[in-house]
């Protein structure tokens, strides 16, 4: 018997990309179109990645089986 199990996590992560020096201005600490990370951003895992719970149930090759039990913790 095969179990999937799904965890959900929190974790933080980073985003840096590299802009021009005219997209800020420095008066206002306003960064314009770069105020989010954009598609061009690079994302990082920071270190610590907490598991807040986990949960796990019987896994089949049936399609859209809503009958399976699970448990959660």
């Amino acid at each position: 018997m095969k179990y999937k199990v799904t965890y959900w996590l929190n974790a933080d992560f980073v985003a840096e990309e590299i802009i021009d020096e005219e997209n800020i201005n420095f008066k206002n600490n306003d960064l314009g179109q770069y105020n989010e990370p954009t598609k061009n951003a690079k994302f990082k895992v920071l270190d610590s990645i907490k598991i807040n719970r986990r949960s796990y149930e019987k896994h089949d090759t049936r399609i859209n089986n809503n009958l399976k039990k699970w448990t959660c913790n």
